[in-house]
C-alpha cells in the first residue's frame, strides 16, 4: 500500500512508511489517494488487516496463567526500524511475528537505539567503514507510552549509586506489543543518556549499563505497565538480569528468603542461549560489577560475592570475571540451546554450571530455530502456495497432508517462478552497484555476519579452481557475498577486505554493501544456491539457510547448527567436514577441496543438466522437496509452539504450583 502511495519514496525512505507519509504531506497524499490503484490497494490491505485481526487462532492452554516477556538486545523487524545487527535480532523480530499468528500472549522488551548498529560503507581500499544514521522517533513506526495522567511513562534502574531515567516506546507487531527502552532523555546526566545510544558497544562498562537498562529496567518497566507477566524468557545472556530483578520482586512482594524467591524465580525464567563458544558471552570483571551494581544488590539479599559465584565458571575464586551465560543458566529452570547439535555443544560447553553432572545429563535442552515464512517467502512463491497448499499454508505444521499438493505444480511453472525471483536479484544488485550479473547463470549466495569461524574466504583457498568456475563459458557459476563485520572485529574486516577486492577483480563475483533485511530478502529468494561453511560446532544454527530453503533455494552447507538434522540428498548438499577444531588450518584446506569436489562434480552438472524444454528436471524436484519438507519443519510458527510445549507452559505450571504452597506467603 504504502509502495503504490509513491514507489520512489518507498524504496528511498528504506520502506518507512512513516517518512513517506512526512514526505508526502496531507496534500500529496490526499491527491493520491482519490488515483483507482491506490483506493483498489488500499482497500485489499484493510481486508487483509481486518482478516488477520479475526483469525484469532485459540492457543493451547497452559493450565496456568501465562503472560510471557520475552527480553532480547536486539530485535529485527523491519528495515526501516534498524535496531538490530544480524541473526540473533531477526530470530527475536520472527519469534515475536509467530506469537502474534498464534495468539501467544506474550510481550517483548528491547532497547530504543539513537545511533543503532552503523551502516556499512566500503572504501577505495575496500575497507568497511561504519556510518551511524540517527534514529529519529518521528520517522519511525513508534509510540511513545504515557503513564495516567498523559506525562511520559518513566521507570528507573540503578547505576551504580545514581539512578538512570528511562523512557518506554511501543512498538506493535500484530498482537504483540514490543517496549523499547530509552535513556537519552533530559532528565539524565550526558553520561547517562549515551547508554542506549548504539547496539553491541565494545567496552565492558558500557555494555553492562546497558544491560541493566535490559533486564532491570525492563522488568520495572512491565510492572508500571500493569503487564503481570508469570514467564520470562531470556533471549541470550544480555538479559541476565531479568533473574535478579525477578528475585528482588518477590522479596519485596511476597517477604520470601533469597532462596525462596530464588526458587520461585527460577521456575518461571527460560533462557536461550545462542553462542556455541565461550568466547561469544559478555565478561565483567568483578570491580566493574561491584561498581555499576553492588548498591543494587544490597536490595536482593544477595552478597556480592554469592552473586558472582552464580556468574563464575568455577565459584570460590575472587579474581574470575562474571560470565553472562553462567548467571543466565544458574537463574533459569529451562535452558536450550537453537538447534539439536548446539543443544550437545552447550552441554559440553556450559557442563561446570552443574559440577560433578554427566555431560549427557546436563540440563541444556533444545529448540530449533525457524524463520517467519510471511516475512521471507517471495509474494511469487507464496502464491503457488496459496493456490496449491492453501490460504493458511504458513501456518501448517509439517504433517498437514496438504503439504503434498505441492507435487501437483508443474515443474514448467515452478521454475518459471524461479527463474522471475533470479532475475529481480541481478536487478536488485545492478541498481546497488554491485557487479552486472548473469539472469541464466548458476547464483551461489553467501551473507552473514563476518567473523572468522564462518569462513567467507574459504573458497579462496583455491584461486585457480574458483576462477575456472566463475569463467566457464558454457556453465559460469557467479557469487554473491553480503555481510557486516563488527566495528570491533579486526580479523572479521579482514576477511570482508578480501571478499570485496575479489570481487573487484574477478567478473561474476559481487560484494552486496549495507546488509540488512531488504538485501537478506532478495537473496534467500533469488539465489539458486545458498552456501554457507562455517567451522563445524561453531555455527549455533544458521536460519538465512532456512530462509532460502523455503523459497526453493538449495543448501550448500557444513553439517552444522539446523543443516545437521535438515539435511538429506533431496533438498540440498552436505559439505565434508572432519571438524579437528585444534587444527583450523588444515580443517580449512580439506573442506575447501570437499567444497570444490561437490560444486565441479555434483552441484554445477545438475543445474545445467537440462532436457529438450530448458528444464532442470533434478534440480527442480529438490526445489519442490526443500520447500515442502524444509519449509514447514522449520517455521518459526513450529518453533513457537515447541516453546510454548517444551518451556512456557511447564514454566508457567511450575510458578502455579509455587504459589498455591502454603509457606509462598502470599
Amino acid at each position: 500500500m504504502f509502495e503504490t502511495l509513491s514507489p520512489e519514496l518507498w524504496a528511498e525512505t528504506r520502506h518507512n512508511p512513516i517518512v513517506v507519509l512526512n514526505r508526502l504531506g496531507e496534500a500529496g497524499v490526499a491527491a493520491v489517494a482519490e488515483r483507482e490503484d491506490f483506493l483498489r490497494v488500499l482497500e485489499e490491505a484493510r481486508n487483509a488487516t481486518r482478516e488477520y485481526q479475526e483469525r484469532r487462532p485459540p492457543f493451547f492452554d497452559a493450565h496456568a496463567p501465562l503472560v510471557i516477556g520475552y527480553f532480547s538486545l536486539e530485535f529485527g523487524l523491519a528495515e526501516c526500524l534498524p535496531i538490530y545487527s544480524g541473526g540473533l535480532g531477526i530470530l527475536a523480530g520472527d519469534h515475536l511475528k509467530a506469537s502474534s499468528d498464534l495468539n501467544l500472549p506474550l510481550v517483548g522488551v528491547g532497547l530504543l537505539y539513537r545511533w543503532g548498529f552503523g551502516r556499512q560503507r566500503i572504501t577505495a581500499e575496500a575497507q568497511q567503514s561504519e556510518v551511524y544514521v540517527e534514529n529519529k522517533a518521528e520517522d519511525l513506526p513508534i509510540r511513545l507510552v504515557e503513564a495516567d495522567g498523559g506525562a511520559p511513562l518513566r521507570v528507573t534502574a540503578p547505576i551504580g549509586g545514581e539512578s538512570v531515567q528511562i523512557g518506554v516506546w511501543r512498538v506493535q507487531v500484530g498482537r504483540i506489543p514490543l517496549f523499547l527502552l530509552d535513556t537519552d532523555l533530559e532528565e539524565n546526566p550526558p553520561h547517562l543518556r549515551t547508554i542506549t545510544d548504539r547496539l553491541y558497544v565494545p567496552e565492558p562498562d558500557r555494555r553492562l549499563r546497558q544491560e541493566i537498562v535490559l533486564g532491570i529496567g525492563g522488568m520495572r518497566a512491565l510492572k508500571a505497565l500493569g503487564i503481570a507477566a508469570t514467564v520470562f524468557h531470556m533471549n541470550e545472556g544480555h538479559s541476565m538480569l531479568v533473574g535478579v530483578e525477578r528475585i528482588r520482586e518477590l522479596r519485596n512482594e511476597r517477604q520470601l528468603t533469597f532462596e525462596e524467591a530464588r526458587l520461585v524465580a527460577r521456575a518461571g525464567i527460560v533462557f536461550t542461549t545462542h553462542t556455541p563458544i565461550a568466547a561469544g558471552s559478555d565478561y565483567f570483571e568483578p570491580g566493574l560489577v561491584w561498581d555499576l551494581l553492588g548498591p543494587y544488590l544490597s536490595q536482593t539479599g544477595l552478597s556480592f560475592e554469592r552473586f558472582m559465584d552464580l556468574g563464575r565458571e568455577k565459584p570460590g575464586d575472587p579474581r574470575a570475571p562474571l560470565v553472562s551465560t553462567y548467571l543466565a543458566l544458574r537463574l533459569s529452570d529451562v535452558s536450550v540451546g537453537v538447534s539439536r547439535l548446539h543443544g550437545a555443544v552447550s552441554r559440553r560447553l556450559w557442563r561446570e554450571a552443574w559440577p560433578g553432572i554427566k555431560e549427557a545429563h546436563v540440563p541444556i535442552g533444545s529448540v530449533t530455530n525457524g524463520v517467519h515464512l510471511p516475512t521471507w517467502v517471495s509474494e511469487e512463491i507464496a502464491s503457488l502456495l496459496r493456490e496449491c497448499v492453501g490460504p493458511d499454508w504458513w501456518e501448517l505444521l509439517a504433517t498437514d497432508p496438504r503439504w503434498s499438493a505441492i507435487d501437483q505444480i508443474p515443474d514448467e511453472r515452478l521454475w518459471a517462478t524461479h527463474l522471475k525471483l533470479c532475475e529481480s536479484l541481478v536487478g536488485y544488485a545492478t541498481d546497488r552497484g554491485g557487479e552486472a550479473l548473469e539472469p541464466d547463470a548458476l547464483t551461489i549466495a553467501f551473507s552473514r555476519r563476518f567473523t572468522p569461524y564462518k569462513r567467507a574466504t574459504l573458497l579462496l583457498q583455491d584461486r585457480e579452481r574458483l576462477a575456472k568456475l566463475v569463467r566457464h563459458p558454457d556453465r559460469p557459476v557467479q557469487f554473491v557475498f553480503s555481510g557486516k563485520a563488527h566495528p570491533a572485529d579486526s580479523p572479521g574486516k579482514a576477511l570482508l577486505h578480501d571478499i570485496v577486492e575479489l570481487a573487484r577483480t574477478e567478473p561474476r563475483v559481487t560484494f552486496l554493501e549495507d546488509y540488512d533485511i531488504d538485501v537478506a530478502r532478495h537473496l534467500v529468494q533469488g539465489a539458486d544456491v545458498w552456501l554457507n561453511n562455517p567451522r563445524r560446532f561453531l555455527e549455533a544454527s544458521g536460519t538465512s539457510g532456512m530462509k532460502a530453503a523455503a523459497n526453493g533455494v538449495l543448501n550448500l552447507s557444513v553439517l552444522d547448527g539446523w543443516w545437521d538434522e535438515a539435511y538429506g540428498p533431496d533438498v540440498g548438499w552436505a559439505i565434508p567436514s572432519g571438524a579437528t577444531i585444534d587444527r583450523q588450518a588444515t580443517d580449512d584446506q580439506a573442506e575447501a577441496e570437499a567444497l570444490y569436489r561437490v560444486l565441479e562434480r555434483d552441484l554445477v552438472p545438475a543445474y545445467y543438466q537440462r532436457d529438450a524444454a530448458g528444464i532442470p528436471r533434478r534440480w527442480v524436484a529438490m526445489m519442490r522437496a526443500s520447500i515442502r519438507r524444509l519449509a514447514p519443519e522449520y517455521s518459526a510458527g513450529r518453533m513457537v509452539l515447541d516453546y510454548f510445549a517444551d518451556a512456557y507452559a511447564p514454566a508457567a505450571r511450575r510458578v502455579q504450583q509455587l504459589r498455591l504452597l502454603p509457606d509462598w506467603g502470599g
